[in-house]
């Protein structure tokens, strides 16, 4: 009988161990699969367990705000207010638009996270003009000051004000801008002139059925006066007829392009600054510091060759004052000289590509303009300094344009001294030594609330020194105020109305038929992007 029970036994086991194995244990139709989910659960245990720093990491001060009684912007995600910044899918100013958008009606101020850090973004713009004209000891230094100690191998950006802090950033500004009073500005006034006559022949030579890509003729001419001004050379973009690329313009693009595109670097590794440092990154690239190191050289030395001849007012000259009564170093000439580039070449050959075109869109505007022009020319060919910086209508113009462009859309200062912002009557946030305070001037001057009609250009909104009242105000900031005020004011100022004098008194801008849209540029911007070709009328004389 045992046998036969032992045969019962195992013919009743065998069908639950079979099943057992069908099901696997884990209620799995077999084994294998079972065991893959075993292996995929404790993976995503463990990426849980590893991604768990990260999230805290990125998380821990989304309460900042909250804590100190300023209203924290929505959305907030896991890369902050701005995940743009990083996934480069967005463009800065649409992402601030959306908060400034959201909050401007209820508040001054509210609270926003660059990554992980703190900011505070200014809704109100009183108090923009407070943080940088009323308050500016507490706000010395900008956003860009801070980058420059993770740049140890940039050596002219370092001798640059844009990029300094303190009272390094106050003697390097001291010592430029002595170079660009408006009194040396108009002793050397015979430099834009002469380069507005190359401009006007080069257009008139390289019309193609009256046809000019217009980006690379503002470069062209900001290339020339800036090399013409800061070396006292011709560039060459103006007057050689070649199909090679200009050395110097390639140089020059090069050198900007780079150095604004690093800004949007530096600000998204924000979440890791000590990666900065590990990657060696830098400002300027090493070919054009030597390329610019050797041009300064050459120009120095080919200026004291002239010996006793009647020294000539430019920028050059300057740098010769500054080594013989300062002891500046050549290194220390560069980076001033590269200080001027900076602002004479980039931005204002952009800012000159926008007034170009808001003036082929509204030609009313450029008819009046051209009126203005002619009644002051009507006795002389020619205007002298004084006479072209006091014409209205083209200041309106001028203004304008930058108003629309808004080529810096936005200023992030540093708090250097703890101080309040004032919120209401009865409330106020502190802002610790070290915060930043993002001013967004791009959606101020895209406020319909001070701007009726923001995206029409109407030079006329600026009639009888408006544009000076709205600059005190706050609400007009193309170049920034108070103390750090953008030291290149007065340069790209003389640079844009000269142009704008040649251009507009010699040709009829015409838009193409082609549509030309604005668009997001490296990260910050909104600006006019690729070929720009617009149709040059030449008037008979």
């Amino acid at each position: 009988m045992l046998p036969s029970s032992i045969e019962v036994y195992s013919k009743a086991a065998a069908p639950a161990e079979e099943a057992q194995l069908i099901t696997g244990g884990w209620g799995c139709r077999n084994a294998r699969r079972g065991n893959i989910y075993i292996m995929v659960t404790l993976i995503l245990i463990l990426l849980h367990i590893l991604l768990l720093p990260l999230y805290v990491y990125l998380t821990w001060h989304h309460k900042y705000w909250s804590k100190r009684g300023l209203i924290t912007a929505k959305p907030l995600t896991l890369l902050g207010t701005y995940p743009g910044l990083l996934t480069r899918k967005s463009n800065l100013v649409v992402e601030v638009q959306n908060i400034y958008n959201k909050y401007k009606s209820k508040h001054r101020a509210v609270g926003v996270f660059v990554t992980r850090q703190p900011q505070i973004l200014v809704l109100d713009p009183k108090l923009a003009h407070e943080i940088l004209v009323g308050n500016f000891r507490c706000f010395k230094d900008s956003l860009t000051s801070s980058y420059i100690q993770h740049a140890k191998w940039d050596k002219y950006a370092r001798r640059n004000p844009f990029w300094a802090s303190g009272d390094t950033w106050r003697r390097l500004r001291s010592e430029a801008q002595a170079g660009l009073s408006a009194n040396r500005l108009k002793r050397g006034y015979g430099i834009w002139e002469q380069s507005g006559r190359k401009l006007t022949k080069y257009m008139a030579e390289h019309l193609n059925n009256n046809m000019l890509e217009t980006r690379d003729l503002c470069f062209r001419y900001t290339a020339d006066v800036m090399c013409d001004f800061i070396w006292g050379i011709d560039a060459g973009t103006l007057t050689h007829h070649t199909t090679e690329p200009n050395k110097v313009q390639q140089m020059a693009s090069k050198w900007t392009n780079y150095a604004f595109y690093m800004i949007s670097i530096f600000m998204a590794s924000i979440i890791a600054p000590f990666s900065r440092l590990l990657l060696r990154l830098r400002f300027y690239p090493k070919d054009t510091d030597e390329f610019f190191s050797n041009l300064t050289k050459e120009s120095l030395n080919l200026r004291l060759k002239a010996g006793e001849e009647p020294q000539r007012v430019d920028y050059l000259s300057h740098l010769l004052r500054l080594r013989d009564e300062k002891n500046a170093s050549h290194d220390d000439l560069v980076g001033h000289a590269l200080t001027v580039m900076l602002d004479g070449y980039d931005t204002t050959g952009t800012a000159l590509l926008h007034a170009l075109y808001y003036l082929s869109e509204f030609p009313s505007a450029q008819q009046k303009l051209r009126t203005e022009l002619r009644q002051s020319t009507e006795h002389e060919k020619s205007l002298d300094y004084d006479k072209l910086s006091q014409l209205p209508y083209l200041e309106q113009v001028v203004y304008e344009s930058l108003r629309l462009s808004s080529l810096i859309p936005q200023y992030t200062k540093i708090c250097t001294e703890s101080t309040f912002l004032q919120l209401s009557e009865t409330r106020r946030v502190e802002v610790e030594e070290g915060m930043t305070v993002m001013i967004p001037n791009y959606q101020f001057h895209h406020d319909a609330k001070y701007f009726p009609e923001p995206e029409a250009f109407r030079p006329e909104r600026f009639n009888n020194g408006e544009h000076i009242k709205l600059v005190q105000q706050g609400i007009l900031l193309p170049f920034s105020d108070g103390p750090r005020i953008c030291m290149g004011m007065r340069l790209a100022l003389l640079t844009l109305k000269s142009a704008l004098f040649h251009i507009v008194s010699n040709f009829q801008i015409v838009r193409s038929k082609q549509k030309i849209v604005t668009d997001g540029d490296s990260g910050f911007g909104v600006v006019l992007q690729g070929d720009i070709n617009l149709e040059y009328r030449r008037f008979a004389r």
